[in-house]
């Protein structure tokens, strides 16, 4: 859609050229001065706006690059999320003996590091 409003500005330019160089065949000298300063001036304002559009269009590949990318960390997040939940339940099970407590204890001192280290994660990209 935006090549074919390209092209069409470019050949509406061109068609101004050609009209212009025709025109000035017939005019005197300041006349085909004024005739090819418009034209110059038509061309560099659609190399301006060109050159606009081309940033513009490039920023919103690197803006949409970078949501996909926040999308897939917060899927990735959630997933874990929801794989934290099942692993540490509201009741924690009774166990027999101490060194069941004790390994016990030690899988949710893991749990917690695990948690610390993607809540950091996701507070620095939340931050972005």
């Amino acid at each position: 859609m935006l090549d074919d409003g390209r092209q069409k500005h470019i050949e509406l330019l061109d068609h101004c050229t050609e009209a212009g160089e025709t025109l000035c065949a017939v005019l005197s000298h300041d006349g085909r001065e004024v005739i090819q300063q418009q034209t110059g001036a038509l061309q560099q304002e659609l190399d301006e706006l060109l050159m606009k559009l081309t940033s513009s269009l490039q920023q919103l590949d690197v803006s949409l690059m970078e949501w996909m990318s926040y999308t897939d960390c917060m899927r990735q997040v959630e997933a874990w999320l929801a794989k934290m939940r099942t692993l540490i339940s509201d009741e924690l099970p009774l166990v027999g003996t101490l060194d069941e407590k004790k390994a016990q204890l030690q899988m949710f001192k893991v749990l917690q590091l695990v948690y610390c280290i993607v809540f950091l994660d996701v507070k620095t990209v939340s931050s972005c």
